[in-house]
């Protein structure tokens, strides 16, 4: 059966492996400019300078991919070359067995205190 990336990399109901996704402000100018340096992107970054953040096994099926997308390599994703600032991260997602954790939803909030936390039903917890 496939998956999308989503139920594979985020937590979901259909698998308990990921337990913590972490949810950006995509309105943000700031989050947006980031997305400048999405190697996925090649209208952004040509393929010459994406080899060297690139395996060069993979290379050139990364090439190909990334300008014909498909159901599994989508414009759903970005790789963005540098990283993000937890001033950028707007709340946590949480699976169950850390939704039932009250020692990690505190090590959670004590590491982004600014953040939401929310469950798999959408609802904030913390």
């Amino acid at each position: 059966m496939e998956q999308t990336k989503e139920a594979r990399f985020m937590p979901s109901l259909v698998q308990n492996q990921v337990q913590i996704g972490i949810i950006f402000n995509g309105t943000n100018k700031y989050t947006k400019a980031l997305l400048k340096g999405d190697i996925l992107n090649p209208l952004i970054i040509n393929d010459k300078d994406v080899k060297e953040f690139v395996n060069e096994n993979y290379y050139d099926r990364f090439i190909t991919e990334r300008k014909e997308k498909d159901d599994f390599f989508t414009d759903r994703e970005s790789a963005i070359l540098f990283g993000i600032t937890a001033n950028f991260i707007e709340g946590i997602l949480v699976g169950r067995d850390y939704e039932n954790n009250k020692e990690i939803l505190n090590e959670i909030k004590k590491l982004l205190p600014n953040c939401y936390i929310c469950n798999l039903d959408g609802k904030v917890i913390s």
